[in-house]
Formats: structure tokens, C-alpha cells, sequence
């Protein structure tokens, strides 16, 4: 006997029953109304064409937040099976029947809270629009592809060509990253295929001398996505040092080549599942491995004068790896998302540093070499939790909380070679052979908590306010072995225990004002206040210079910012705004057990203040269909005070004071920069841009009564000029020209302090391309470089010619 299908109904009595079909009865008559055909706009006559009537709205309104790989209620417009599946709101477009499809309720705001675009997010379509999109679905929702990616298109870029320099090749390799020779390798490759409607596999990259990208994209909707890539370039250093005419010889060189590799590899697995959250799993290597420049300070003579700046290395093995996890779901319209970012690092650094050496002297006499071994590693994990949602039209609330842990450990080792060739310490300035770290110790906890939301607008006016709360706690400790040496001979101190806690509270609040009322103009005004408190304890025992150390500080920090920009006219617009920062810390020192209270570095500071003020300008101009150009002007200046008690010359040392005490500007930053860009096409074979810009900064410190310390201002002009001009539909030739000139040579040779640099830097370059088959195109190219720095004596001068031809081939 066939069951009863109504048996599974058996738990349900009369009652309940009627209530369900009563629910389902007025649920009906509810959607019924929502969905009242006749309310929407008629369907125009005529067929209607996807590319030229369809393809424009998807791209301008709906895939915005139906396209990517987390859609909007699940629903995806890039193709017509993704249309058709619909979303969590059900199916939303059934072929033929305009009047029963939800999608043209929903774009003709027919749908309370459900109107597409939501306000805010986009603008709504027109009437006209939505009788189109009716036409559409009453003609079988035709589709054609929302991208102009061709199923199964390779494209290949080969190169090859040949450089060649005058002068200090080093320099141009540090400046253009390319070497002298034959160079070439594959300047660009792609490929991409769409083995079905919903699925994508891409890959593009480059494949160059000492330069490569390759990445790897696969994606198919509604179940996921595979990212992968690697990259890494190679960063030239010039090995030229500090230069002194006076000197002889000028330029100090190290000889050798200087290099860092850096590189990133990653890889990264989303899944995509409708009404599921959207999980992505991603891993990232990156590194630095090589040898970089530095600059020491030192003397260098040659007998009678001297030179305090001289060159350096220090050699560089640098990796971490980062492992990161992120959730998002929504949920009832709130976004509920959930990120963690986990980081194992490792750095290995070694620095070889001279103290000083007279030119042509003995090694074994001439100079102490410092070499020093630093080693750190850390695990650094944070896990942020954040919900937002957009609970009105008029009101979006977000909040969220970060939790970080960090536990770093690290070693230190420097020693002085060659201690004779330094000045006999006294018996009150020992001298220090080196000293050793073999652990050093630190941790760091934070916990931040953030609220935020946007309110409007009301008759043009929104406001939107945000607070940020942090808690951080630092502790480190380390023990090191410190080596002496004195006129009666050296020996090693006790160990040294070193500790340190750092206590960190924030407090900062935003807030931000728009209003668009006024025609053609929008008016805006940004506020963030900030306060933070610091309480710091150091303590070191042992060794011969026993300290304790407790120090508070309370920092304001105040950021203002208002402008506007306005178009009253078609063919012009105007932007400005003015920035005002401040960041003031003041300090206190409740103990300090070692010398005079509030004496020494750093104690004797109370307080210090950062006042910056910043406006910007820019007028954009049509002048005629065929120029376009564009002014920008800069300001900016920067007041660096500080306060500090006394500090007197010690009578038994000889150490002369360190501050008078006082108020005290300590530095100024002031900077002016303006730039024009300018568009012409007066033909339309021709095409030419031009962007001319100069900056003028000047920097004063405190110091600037020593003879060694003098303002360091200067210019900087440059000028970029790129345009093609079409001779038939087969050829294009191209032209280039870039300079840049900067001036800011601060000479002082007669103290033995030769800062500032002067240069000149030009490159031409002019080539052709020409179409030789119907899916290849020739590419010839000739550049010349060009750089002056007289600054450097000239040393750095250098000409160089580079010419190279690409084949760009596409495939079918």
C-alpha cells in the first residue's frame, strides 16, 4: 500500500496546519504585490543586441558586485549559466517571462531594501534602461561574452638587444638596472583560455636577465580559484664613496660589485561555493639575499687633510615566510569576515666598516676594521575579526578587534681588528675591542578594538566617525660580554644583563564631514585626534656601567584636514586642500639611578613637537578637444621643537655640555612643489604628452653654527615628453625624452664634510612598430642615456647607447 504523503505531516495539528498555509497563503499575496508586472517600464520594440544594449548596463551597474569572486547574495552576472542559477534569493530571470523575473523588480526599486543598486552603491538605472533589460529576458536573454578575452589567445614577446657605456658603468647599472652586453629574454608572455562558460585559466610574466615574473591563474565559478607566482629582480649598488678634491685620490671605491636579489613567491586557494563562506588559504615566500653599499663615518686622509665619509658593505640574507587565512561571510546582510596572518622571519647581516685609514699607509697600521654579525628571528602572528553592515540607507555601522603576538629572539657580534691603529685610550675612555650577544629576547602583545560608521546623507551632508583602541605590552632581555681595553692592558668585564619593558595605550578618534549640496562641488573636512601613553623601565647590571631607567610619555596628536573640489564648468576643475599635523610628546623621568638626575642621553629631554602644515592645489583644463592639461602646486613645512633641561660640562671627564636648556627650534623642513601636464592630439595620427614639474626644499637644523653642519636646500627640476605619430595603418613611430636635474651640493670640504649632490640625468629614445603579418607586429628602439654628477668630481659621469628589437606575436 502506497504511504500517505501527508503522513509526514502527522506531528502538526489542525491548528498548526492552518497557520502554515495561512503564512504561505499571505507570503504569496505579499510577493504577488512586489512582483505587479504593471508597474514596470514597457519593453521597447525591436530586437535587442547584448554587446551594444545589455553589455553597457551589466558593466556601468551590476558587476560592480556581482563579478568577482565573492558576488553579492551569491548571484554572478559574467556569464548566462551563472545568471540563470540565480542566488540565495532564489532564481532571478526566467527566460521569456519579464513579469516573473525578480532581477527587473529589483532594478526598478520595485523591492523594498532590495532595490539594485543599493543607495550609496551605485546609480540606478533609468526607465528607458530597465524596459531594455525586460526586452532582453522577453527575447531569451541572449548573451555574449562581458570580456574581450579570445578562448585559448597566446601572446609572445621576445627581445633581444645590446647596451654599451662610457664611463662608470657601475652607476648605470645602479640607475637603469641594466648591464652592458647582449641582454634579451621573453619582455612579456600570456596566455589565457576559457575551457567552459565559467571557467578561467591564465598565465602572464616575463622572462628577462636578472629580472622574472611568472604567474599562474585558475578560476571557476561558484567552487573556487589557484593563484600562483614568483618574482625576483636584481638591485645594482655603485661601490663609489664619500669625495674629496682635496684628497688625493678623490674617489674611494670598494672594487667589487654590489647586488641584492629580491624576490616573492606565493601561492593561493580560495573556494567560492554558493551560500558557503568564502575561505582563502595563502602562503608567501619573500627574500633578499646579496650585498648593499652603505656609507661610514670616519676619518680618511692622506697625511694633511682629511675625508669623513667613505664607503662600506654590509652583506644581507633576509626570508620570511607568511602563511594567511581569511573567512568572509554574509550573513542577513552583515559582512562577517575573519583574517589571520602568520609570519616566521629570519635576517643574517654582516657589516665590514673601517674606522679610519690614511691613504697609501700599511694596512697593519693604517686603519681598525670594525666587523659586525647581527642575527634576528621573530614568529609574528594577528587574527583580526571585523563586522560591518549597511543596517539603513542612511546608516553603516563596522567594528572589529586585533589580536597580535610576537616572540623575537636575535644575537649581536662586533669586533675592533687592528686596535693599534686607533688613539691609546685613557684611562677615562676605555676603548672597546667589541662585545658579544649571543641571546637577546623580546615579546609583544597587543589587543586593538575599532568602531566605525558612516550616517547621511541628508540633503548632501554625511558624517562618518571611527574610534581605535590599543593595548601593547613589549619585554626584552639579553645578556652580552663586553671586551675593554685600557693603557695597562685589556680584559673582559663581567656579563652585562640587560632588560627592558615597553607599556603602550592608544587612543585615537576620527571623524569626516561631506557635502555636495552646493552645484558641481563637493566640500570635505577630516578630523583625527590621538592620544597615547608610554611607560618605559630600563635596567642593566652587571659590567662596569651599572643603569636603571624608568621614563613615561604622553603624546597628542592632532590631524586636520579640509578641502574641496568643484567643476562649474564642463571643461575645467579645481581641487584644493589644507593639512595641519601636530604631534607633541612630553616627557618624564620619575627615576634614573646612574649620574645626575635628568642628565645624560636621553633624560634630559621634556619634551618634542611636530608641526607640519600642508596645502595642494591643481586646476585641470580643457582647453579644446584636442589639448588637455593639468596644474598642481605643492606646500609644505615642517617645525621640528624641542625642550630639555640643562645639561653642564663634567669637570672630571672633560665631556662638555650637551644643552644649555631651554626652548629650542631644532629644524625646519620647508618644500615647494608645482607641476604642469599637458595632452595634445591635434591630429589624429599624433599623440603627445608632457608632464614638467620642480621642487625646491631646504632643510635648517640647530647645528647650524658648526662649521661642519650648514642648510641643506637645492632643487630639483624634471621634464617628461612621450608621443607617437601614425604614418599608415601598419606603422607608428615613437618618440621619447626625460630629464632630471638636481642641485643640492652642500659642499664643505674645510671641515672635512663633503655632503650634497649635483646631477644631470637625460634619456632619449625613439623607435618604430610595424605590423609585418596579421597577428605579428616588429618593434626597433634606440635609447641614449646620459649622466653628469659633478658633485662627484665627475667619477660618476657616464654616456650610454642601448638598441633592441621586440617581435610581439599573438597566437591563434
Amino acid at each position: 500500500m502506497r504511504p500517505n504523503r501527508l503522513s509526514n505531516f502527522k506531528w502538526l495539528n489542525r491548528t498548526e496546519l492552518f497557520a502554515v498555509f495561512a503564512f504561505c497563503f499571505v507570503w504569496g499575496q505579499a510577493s504577488a504585490a512586489d512582483f505587479d508586472a504593471s508597474k514596470l517600464p514597457p519593453a521597447p520594440p525591436g530586437p535587442i543586441d547584448f554587446a551594444r544594449d545589455i553589455k553597457p548596463l551589466l558593466d556601468g551597474h551590476c558587476l560592480k558586485c556581482h563579478s568577482d569572486e565573492k558576488p553579492k547574495s551569491h548571484f554572478r552576472l559574467t556569464s548566462r549559466e551563472a545568471a540563470l542559477r540565480g542566488g540565495e534569493h532564489g532564481v532571478d530571470i526566467f527566460p521569456g517571462r519579464s513579469e516573473r523575473s525578480p532581477l527587473l523588480f529589483y532594478v526598478a526599486g520595485l523591492v523594498e531594501d532590495l532595490a539594485m543598486p543599493p543607495a550609496g552603491r551605485g546609480v540606478p538605472l533609468t526607465s528607458q534602461e530597465v524596459g531594455r533589460l525586460r526586452a532582453w529576458i522577453d527575447q531569451g536573454v541572449v548573451w555574449g561574452p562581458t570580456t574581450n578575452v579570445a578562448v585559448g589567445e597566446l601572446i609572445a614577446s621576445p627581445i633581444v638587444g645590446w647596451t654599451t657605456v662610457h664611463g662608470d658603468a657601475l652607476k648605470f647599472r645602479e640607475l637603469y638596472l641594466r648591464n652592458e652586453g647582449w641582454d634579451g629574454g621573453l619582455e612579456h608572455f600570456e596566455a589565457e583560455t576559457q575551457p567552459s562558460p565559467d571557467t578561467q585559466i591564465s598565465t602572464t610574466g616575463h622572462v628577462l636577465r636578472d629580472d622574472y615574473l611568472v604567474t599562474l591563474n585558475a578560476s571557476k565559478d561558484d567552487l573556487g580559484f589557484a593563484h600562483f607566482g614568483w618574482d625576483q629582480f636584481r638591485k645594482y649598488y655603485d661601490d663609489l664613496g664619500g669625495y674629496n678634491p682635496l684628497v688625493t685620490p678623490s674617489p674611494l671605491e670598494l672594487n667589487r660589485g654590489l647586488f641584492l636579489d629580491i624576490g616573492r613567491a606565493h601561492a593561493e586557494f580560495g573556494l567560492t561555493l554558493p551560500r558557503w563562506p568564502r575561505f582563502v588559504l595563502g602562503y608567501e615566500d619573500q627574500y633578499r639575499e646579496g650585498t648593499e653599499s652603505t656609507l661610514q663615518w670616519g676619518p680618511v686622509g692622506d697625511g694633511t687633510l682629511t675625508n669623513n665619509v667613505y664607503p662600506a658593505l654590509k652583506t644581507i640574507s633576509e626570508r620570511v615566510h607568511i602563511l594567511k587565512f581569511d573567512a568572509d561571510y554574509e550573513l542577513a546582510g552583515m559582512e562577517i569576515s575573519d583574517n589571520f596572518r602568520g609570519e616566521w622571519y629570519r635576517l643574517s647581516t654582516r657589516e665590514l666598516n673601517g674606522s679610519g685609514y690614511t691613504l697609501g699607509a700599511p694596512a697593519a697600521t693604517a686603519a681598525a676594521f670594525t666587523t659586525a654579525n647581527e642575527s634576528q628571528s621573530y614568529f609574528a602572528g594577528a587574527n583580526t575579526f571585523r563586522l560591518e553592515k549597511q543596517f539603513t540607507d542612511w546608516f553603516f555601522g563596522a567594528g572589529g578587534y586585533l589580536y597580535s603576538k610576537l616572540n623575537a629572539s636575535g644575537s649581536a657580534d662586533v669586533e675592533n681588528a687592528n686596535l693599534p691603529a686607533l688613539n691609546m685610550p685613557s684611562i677615562f675612555f676605555p676603548g672597546y675591542p667589541g662585545f658579544q650577544s649571543e641571546r637577546i629576547e623580546l615579546e609583544r602583545e597587543s589587543h586593538v578594538f575599532s568602531l566605525s560608521t558612516m550616517v547621511g546623507p541628508w540633503h548632501g551632508l554625511s558624517l562618518t566617525l571611527g574610534t581605535q583602541n590599543e593595548w601593547t605590552r613589549q619585554t626584552g632581555l639579553t645578556t652580552a660580554n663586553v671586551s675593554l681595553a685600557l693603557p695597562f692592558g685589556m680584559f673582559s668585564t663581567d656579563p652585562e644583563n640587560l632588560y627592558s619593558d615597553l607599556d603602550r595605550r592608544s587612543f585615537s578618534q576620527e571623524a569626516g564631514l561631506r557635502f555636495t549640496s552646493l552645484p558641481f562641488t563637493t566640500l570635505y573636512a577630516d578630523a583625527r585626534l590621538q592620544e597615547d601613553d608610554f611607560g618605559q623601565y630600563q635596567d642593566q647590571t652587571g659590567g662596569i656601567t651599572p643603569f636603571l631607567q624608568k621614563s613615561d610619555a604622553k603624546s597628542a596628536l592632532q590631524d586636520l584636514r579640509f578641502g574641496f573640489n568643484t567643476s562649474p564648468w564642463q571643461r575645467v576643475s579645481l581641487s584644493g586642500q589644507f593639512r595641519r599635523y601636530d604631534n607633541e610628546t612630553d616627557y618624564a623621568y620619575p627615576l634614573k639611578a646612574v649620574g645626575p638626575p635628568n642628565e645624560g642621553y636621553p633624560a634630559f629631554f621634556k619634551s618634542r613637537d611636530l608641526l607640519s602644515n600642508q596645502a595642494e592645489a591643481k586646476l585641470a583644463l580643457q582647453l579644446t578637444a584636442w589639448l588637455k592639461t593639468s596644474l598642481s602646486y605643492q606646500w609644505l613645512a615642517n617645525q621640528y621643537h624641542t625642550a630639555t633641561d640643562p645639561v653642564t660640562a663634567d669637570p672630571f671627564t672633560g665631556v662638555p655640555g650637551i644643552s644649555p636648556g631651554g626652548q629650542l627650534l631644532a629644524g625646519t623642513y620647508d618644500a615647494h612643489m608645482g607641476s604642469l601636464n599637458s595632452t595634445l592630439t591635434p591630429w589624429r595620427r599624433l599623440f603627445l604628452s608632457t608632464t614638467v614639474s620642480y621642487q625646491n626644499a631646504r632643510t635648517i637644523t640647530s647645528g647650524n653654527n658648526l662649521p661642519s653642519v650648514v642648510p641643506y636646500a637645492g632643487n630639483i627640476y624634471s621634464a617628461l615628453v612621450n608621443g607617437n605619430y601614425t604614418l599608415d595603418s601598419k606603422t607608428t613611430l615613437l618618440v621619447g625624452y626625460s630629464l632630471s636635474r638636481g642641485d643640492f651640493n652642500q659642499a664643505n670640504s674645510g671641515a672635512g664634510l663633503p655632503l650634497g649632490i649635483a646631477y644631470w640625468q637625460q634619456t632619449i629614445q625613439a623607435g618604430l612598430k610595424r605590423q609585418v603579418g596579421k597577428n605579428a607586429t616588429l618593434g626597433l628602439q634606440y635609447q641614449f642615456y646620459h649622466y653628469q654628477e659633478p658633485s662627484a668630481g665627475g667619477f660618476d659621469n657616464f654616456t650610454a647607447h642601448t638598441i633592441f628589437a621586440t617581435l610581439l606575436c599573438r597566437f591563434p
